[in-house]
């Protein structure tokens, strides 16, 4: 971390739920939070420096460690003579591969020098089944951290959870979690109309292989066959009332 001289000045992330604390900060790792994504997502990240003066500096954004130019982000405010600025950082469409990545804001005028930074906690997902599918209708759902861990981190652990359930429509209670993964269970027909669940791009296993050729595919039949044979009985029922005078349908 950069020795900050100024006292006066400050620098600080944009409010983001997804942004959170370790849960055990080492001294000499305040300036570092974590991100939590899930595949598919964009995220936005707001760096602010406060109580500045002018002239004021632009702030420098680094994604592992290399530099990238983001200076027609910057916006400045003035308040009673103190100088606001801030500035955004943005990724679309976020990948596996980005998981344990590192985006750092950095700032220096004079005689202040700071930084904040941010590592990415990327989640993927796998949906599980088996064979006899079509006898249930249910998949299960398994989020896990794509590239590594992040053991006893209480605060990733509350914000997956909470990002699983807004996604799934679920209770909290009905995520279950089994050390770095969570899990939850699903009907194949729900998660088909689930874009969000769709846009992660899920890995389908069948008895823990992967899906061959057409056979995911072919397992996504599986919650429409019962709609099909529901919407056929109830066309049959619906004729036959209408054939002895009933209107039902």
């Amino acid at each position: 971390l950069m020795v900050s001289s100024v006292l006066s000045v400050q620098m600080d992330w944009g409010d983001n739920p997804d942004l959170v604390e370790e849960s055990f900060t080492i001294q000499g790792r305040e300036h570092i939070k974590l991100m939590v994504v899930l595949v598919g997502e964009s995220i936005d990240l707001e760096c602010q420096v406060l109580f500045t003066s002018q002239p004021v500096s632009q702030i420098r954004w680094r994604f592992n460690g290399k530099q990238r130019d983001q200076s027609d982000n910057q916006t400045l405010e003035t308040k009673d003579g103190d100088v606001f600025i801030e500035n955004h950082f943005k990724i679309n469409n976020i990948t596996e591969d980005m998981d344990g990545s590192t985006v750092t804001c950095e700032y220096a005028k004079g005689e202040y020098a700071d930084r904040v930074e941010a590592s990415l906690s990327i989640f993927k997902l796998e949906i599980k089944t088996s064979e006899d599918i079509c006898e249930t209708c249910d998949v299960k759902l398994i989020f896990k951290e794509a590239k590594r861990s992040s053991p006893n981190e209480t605060n990733v652990d509350r914000r997956i959870i909470s990002k699983i359930a807004e996604m799934t429509n679920v209770q909290y209670d009905d995520i279950t979690v089994d050390n770095d993964e969570y899990s939850v269970s699903l009907s194949i027909a729900t998660v088909k109309e689930n874009q969000a669940i769709l846009a992660m791009n899920p890995k389908l296993l069948i008895n823990g292989d992967p899906a061959q050729g057409d056979s995911a595919l072919d397992l996504c039949k599986c919650g429409s066959v019962w709609m099909e044979l529901w919407n056929s009985f109830r066309i049959r029922v619906c004729t036959w009332l209408e054939s002895v005078g009933l209107q039902w349908c």
